[in-house]
């Protein structure tokens, strides 16, 4: 090769190598190094790709989407199970079914006057349990409603047998159900001689309250009780 072909083949050279400046780093590699700059270049987008969809805000949830708040009776339902474990809640002072639905009769009929303070004062519960009472719509069914009176009155069994362990003469109804009943020919222990020495209170008399506020009737004449009348009508019935 004479010099002349040299000097001609390094300046068309010089000159492409000017021309191609834009080119891409494969144009001057082999096939197999052009393939492996190619293929590390994917990798390197994919994963900046994979790292932006990381690192983004997460979306914010539709409104249609968010979970409902809880509401009050819940929260509190939650919190007495995390509190009692495994026991239930046994309060207690229970009013009993019929006396929920006469709340509610009441606070029907003639809401400006058995307002829930009224109500609570009177049936001597929190305001509270009043405006559970009142707020609820749930009725039960007729089974249903025969297992709480049959509830109710497992109860009221076991709080008159723990009276009788005290001395108190138990009514005639809790008496024809066996309360209280002696064995082996014994005297019962409401008959001996701390009969009724245990003070009982009515959970709706108060002295300093208005008597005249829910009438009590005679179930027999249907007449008009007084406080004072139903109270010693009562104690007649205890004794």
């Amino acid at each position: 090769m004479n010099c002349s072909s040299c000097s001609r083949k390094s300046l068309s050279l010089f000159v492409r190598s000017f021309a191609n400046v834009g080119r891409t780093p494969s144009a001057y590699l082999g096939p197999a190094q052009a393939a492996r700059f190619s293929s590390a270049t994917r990798r390197l987008q994919h994963s900046d790709a994979s790292s932006q969809q990381v690192n983004a805000p997460p979306r914010s949830a539709k409104p249609t989407e968010r979970r409902r708040e809880k509401p009050d009776w819940l929260i509190q339902k939650e919190a007495l199970k995390e509190k009692l474990g495994e026991n239930h809640w046994n309060p207690r002072k229970k009013l009993s079914p019929d006396t929920m639905e006469g709340i509610r009769h009441l606070n029907e009929t003639q809401p400006e006057r058995f307002t829930t303070p009224v109500l609570a004062q009177y049936f001597k519960v929190s305001p509270e349990a009043i405006r559970r009472i009142l707020k609820s719509n749930w009725r039960p069914s007729d089974e249903e409603q025969e297992e709480r009176l049959r509830r109710w009155d497992k109860r009221g069994e076991t709080i008159w047998s723990n009276l009788v362990e005290l001395g108190v003469k138990p009514p005639k109804k809790w008496r024809e159900m066996g309360v209280g009943r002696a064995t082996g020919g014994l005297k019962p222990k409401w008959k001996g001689n701390a009969r009724n020495t245990v003070p009982i209170n009515d959970s709706v008399s108060d002295p300093g309250f208005d008597e005249g506020l829910i009438p009590i009737v005679d179930g027999k004449s249907g007449d008009r009780l007084s406080e004072s009348e139903y109270n010693s009508s009562f104690a007649a019935r205890m004794l």
